[in-house]
């Protein structure tokens, strides 16, 4: 197990080791991040196809 030492932006108390081990780009405790929702960005992902191949899909899959 490794160990960081970080402190939660929000109330300055020691993020919990584990968190940081899961996630270790947050910067709020598990406590503030239920409050206020989540820190991370994650970067959005393309689906690998156009606009009009996904419409055909949709329309098939509804029909």
């Amino acid at each position: 197990m490794v160990y960081f030492c970080r402190t939660c932006l929000q109330c300055g108390k020691a993020i919990n080791p584990d968190r940081l081990e899961i996630l270790p780009e947050t910067r709020l405790c598990r406590h503030c991040a239920e409050i206020s929702g989540s820190d991370l960005i994650f970067p959005r992902k393309e689906i690998g196809m156009d606009l009009e191949t996904y419409k055909d899909l949709l329309g098939a899959i509804r029909s």
